[in-house]
């Protein structure tokens, strides 16, 4: 028997032992129940599915058709096919007519769609906008039913619909995809430069076929790829659950990296972060003490938001929880997302189960259950649960050329890989005897290395365009009465406008100061944010603030000194924080953890900021910074 089963389990893949009689049972009455949103939310004429629909029997739907949504629809029938509930015929013709409508009558722009159309008529509504991540969702949908059906009608309207895409005009002369783009506005100033669920636009679009507009394969190492942990989880840190899952809907990435990650290990890491963070916040909140867990992107007591868990920068949470988003983990974390599953629905089924199966969300603690289902969260649901169960998405998706080419251009190769973890920087601040005058010139600081900033390496968020839109040099220096720093910002547009507590969104110098070295924790009486907004001329005078400890300007209260010069090319900004404001008697050797960061606005790129070192590790709002180690005097102490 043993070695009956040892051969088993070496011939086929382990998600054909994945399930249990009694989890398979229960799994097809969610699959089943989700499927039936793909039947009952669509318009047969075009193929157009709405985004969302009432949770409850009887009420009609009135949302608009979404063309993520659609695009799940077309990799779901083939899954309703295979299970029994829809009719082989029927979901080859309606494929076939939701392809031919999107090929020859769905508004769009170089190939690009809407995001939101008209249920009825396919027209654009109100103002959505051109979208490339939901465009790429609808792409594999279509991508996908041309390698299920194997139908050459269907294979070919597919194909058509791909080529027409135009990503390299999306890009906007930049290095990343723009965020999307209207006919009123042009193209958003916001990217998809970050990790997250744009992995799976960024393999469609180099993958492009030959006849269509591919992007070149070096696009795909601009992507800014911050790692951060929580507890002892190691990942990408991206909040929402969703953007770790959405991609791996499609693509089958166990066991494979591109030699930067192994995303389906950073997934699992990311689900069990999420699950852990609720667990730690169950003293706050009654919903995660109740056992619930899982922050996405849903519905939620006031509209819908991208909830999330530690590591990242923007954290949003408030006790909301998604059925969508600890179930689409489930061939990440089988065990925990069916459990998960099972709470919802034994706990409060009454409530939170209805013709589509799960609602949206619920939050316990604000006694709010969602009143409706999204089709981006339903078909995520039911098309992870069938990759768990069989690997059907997966086996599929994975034979298409295009995909094929996409992951050997990008370097996917089999096996795992450590995410790196580099150790903080340390920069050595010299000694001065004598005192430096702050007035923004370089001449009283002694020679020495400085601190590089670039959009190589960090940048924390926004488009950079070259080192003349941004960049920094920094250097510290100290004595006995002050820490001295002078910062050289290439800028080449200063925004200059705000006082106060509001300078952080301007054009400005932050440093980040933990001087205890047990941790950066955002807020903390212990730890210090204190920007540095440069003047632009006698008019303007400068600024320092300090957000934390409940705020105070660190000129007016003489614990710094400041000057600043600005020009065309940018600005320079010199400081003095005394060591009395931080609470440290300096002294030689000793290293103090501190992170510069430059802020930029520009009106045509948006916000940008690098930063030094600022990682989210073991604890929420916990941040490890870089180090500035005090050097001895020349000569000695």
């Amino acid at each position: 028997m043993f070695l009956r089963s040892l051969v088993l389990w070496i011939l086929f893949p382990a998600w054909v032992f994945a399930a249990v009689p009694a989890d398979d049972a229960f799994l097809d009455e969610v699959q089943e129940r989700s499927f039936r949103y793909f039947l009952d939310e669509v318009n047969p004429y075009n193929g157009l599915v709405r985004d969302s629909a009432s949770h409850r029997e009887g009420i009609a739907g009135r949302a608009p058709a979404s063309i993520a949504a659609t695009g799940f629809a077309l990799t779901a029938y083939p899954a309703g096919v295979e299970r029994g509930w829809m009719d082989r015929g029927k979901a080859r013709e309606l494929t076939r007519r939701t392809l031919e409508f999107f090929l020859r009558q769905a508004p769009h722009q170089k190939g690009f769609f809407y995001h939101f159309l008209d249920f009825e008529t396919g027209k654009r509504v109100k103002n959505s906008e051109l979208s490339p991540i939901d465009t790429a969702l609808f792409l594999a949908g279509a991508v996908f039913a041309g390698e299920y059906y194997g139908d050459p009608e269907i294979r070919d309207l597919a194909r058509k619909i791909y080529e027409r895409v135009d990503f390299p005009w999306m890009m906007n002369k930049g290095e990343s995809l723009a965020l999307s783009w209207t006919p009123e506005s042009g193209f958003s100033r916001l990217r998809w430069d970050h990790f997250d669920e744009s992995l799976l636009l960024y393999v469609l679009a180099i993958g492009a076929p030959d006849g269509g507009h591919p992007l070149p394969p070096a696009v795909w190492g601009k992507l800014q790829r911050p790692a951060g942990s929580y507890r002892d989880y190691r990942l990408i840190q991206m909040p929402p659950l969703f953007t770790h899952q959405y991609p791996q809907i499609w693509l089958d990435l166990k066991n494979k990296n591109d030699g930067q990650a192994d995303y389906f290990k950073n997934s699992v890491n990311a689900t069990l972060a999420n699950k852990a963070f609720c667990e730690d916040q169950a003293s706050k909140y009654r919903t995660y003490r109740e056992g619930f867990w899982g922050l996405s992107a849903s519905d939620g007591p006031s509209g819908y938001k991208a909830y999330g868990a530690p590591p990242g920068w923007s954290v949003v949470h408030d006790g909301t929880v998604a059925p969508t988003a600890c179930g689409s983990s489930i061939v990440f974390t089988p065990e925990e997302s069916i459990a998960c599953l099972r709470r919802f629905r034994e706990k409060y089924g009454e409530k939170m189960w209805g013709r589509y199966g799960f609602a949206d969300a619920m939050n316990v603690d604000k006694n709010w259950m969602s009143d409706k289902v999204i089709g981006i969260d339903q078909g995520a649901l039911l098309l992870m649960i069938e990759n768990y169960r069989t690997g059907f998405v997966w086996r599929h998706m994975m034979k298409n050329e295009f995909v094929r080419n996409a992951l050997q251009k990008i370097g996917f190769r089999e096996g795992s890989v450590e995410l790196p973890w580099p150790e903080p920087p340390v920069y050595r601040a010299p000694y001065v005897p004598d005192r430096i005058n702050v007035d923004a010139m370089l001449r009283d600081w002694p020679a020495g290395g400085a601190i590089h900033l670039t959009s190589e390496g960090h940048a924390e968020f926004g488009q950079i365009s070259g080192s003349k839109d941004l960049s920094a040099k920094i250097r510290f220096a100290w004595d006995e009465t002050f820490l001295y720093f002078i910062a050289q910002v290439n800028d080449d547009h200063v925004q200059i406008r705000r006082t106060g507590r509001n300078i952080w969104r301007d054009d400005l110098v932050e440093l980040y100061i933990d001087p205890d070295g047990d941790g950066f924790y955002w807020d903390s009486p212990s730890d210090y944010q204190i920007g540095f907004r440069p003047s632009s001329d006698a008019h303007n005078e400068m600024e320092v603030w300090s957000w934390f400890q409940g705020g105070e300007s660190f000129l007016e209260s003489g614990k710094a000194l400041a000057a600043s010069y600005t020009d065309a090319q940018g600005y320079i900004v010199e400081g003095a924080i005394r060591w009395e404001a931080l609470g440290v008697r300096p002294r030689p050797s000793l290293s103090i953890s501190i992170s510069p960061a430059v802020h930029d606005v520009d009106p045509r790129e948006g916000d940008a900021k690098l930063v030094w070192f600022f990682r989210n590790e073991r604890e929420f709002q916990r941040f490890v910074l870089g180090r500035v180690i005090l050097e001895e005097a020349k000569g000695g102490a």
